[in-house]
């Protein structure tokens, strides 16, 4: 009965502030939301174009003022502060680790070997909570953002106006994946605006400005980068059940079928 409470309550705060009341924030026409799955990529991303935003190297509690996380309620304060960056910017970008939703209209899809991904929030969500999870639980979507395959193929298949950055590309040409995000947003910037971004971005950038902010005894947000690494931790068995749930989402998103991947 409590539960049935809860719910209806939901329902009638959803109604009293609108469908997207769950967002924290209101969708506006010129956001560019920076989508993918957990552990892709999508926070070196943010670095790269708060960085290249700034026109100079950010530290760590400054490039949410540019690029905000929508998942964190700091971030959200900035956008809805008129006086942030963030809201001096045309257009403007927001992340979201979300499943798609037809409210966001424009999106860069970060993609990562879905391997890779579940093998990063492995070690990133066991190393910061106290309530571990395991590597089938991930597989199978049986953690708070679901199913890898279902976030892939809802983003892809979404009939947005969608640009797909592979986090494998984004590692080989850095420069290269950010003109074409920038090219897709209709921005412009110099290749040294560029390399100075990239440079400022750095996995031992990141993870410095991780140490200075937190201490070396807590656990990086910036792990180690890279791709393969998923080879170190799934065993065949757990490579046999992620082909069982995630072909469709390995194809679609351009990374072939088991016959090829191991």
């Amino acid at each position: 009965m409590l539960n049935v409470f809860r719910s209806a309550r939901r329902t009638l705060r959803r109604w009293i502030k609108g469908p997207h009341a769950d967002l924290g924030f209101k969708p506006q026409p010129d956001f560019y939301y920076l989508a993918s799955f957990p552990k892709s990529g999508n926070t070196w991303v943010r670095f790269l174009l708060a960085n290249l935003l700034a026109g100079e190297e950010l530290g760590l509690q400054g490039f949410g003022r540019y690029v905000p996380d929508s998942h964190i309620k700091g971030d959200l304060a900035y956008m809805a502060d008129p006086a942030t960056p963030f809201n001096q910017m045309r257009p403007r970008f927001v992340k979201t680790h979300l499943h798609y939703r037809p409210i966001f209209r424009r999106a860069i899809y970060i993609a990562r070997d879905g391997r890779d991904a579940m093998t990063s929030y492995y070690h990133w969500r066991n190393k910061r909570s106290e309530q571990p999870v395991t590597l089938r639980e991930i597989i199978t979507g049986n953690i708070y953002w679901g199913s890898w395959s279902d976030h892939v193929l809802g983003w892809l298949n979404s009939g947005c106006e969608l640009l797909v950055v592979k986090y494998e590309d984004l590692y080989a040409d850095t420069a290269g994946q950010v003109r074409r995000i920038l090219d897709f947003c209709g921005m412009q910037a110099s290749d040294e605006q560029i390399a100075s971004a990239v440079a400022a971005s750095s996995f031992d950038r990141m993870r410095a400005k991780e140490q200075a902010a937190q201490g070396a005894a807590t656990p990086f947000f910036v792990r180690k980068g890279g791709s393969g690494d998923w080879r170190n931790l799934f065993s065949p068995e757990d490579e046999e059940l992620f082909w069982r749930y995630h072909r469709a989402g390995m194809l679609a998103a351009g990374y072939g079928d088991h016959s090829g991947s191991s």
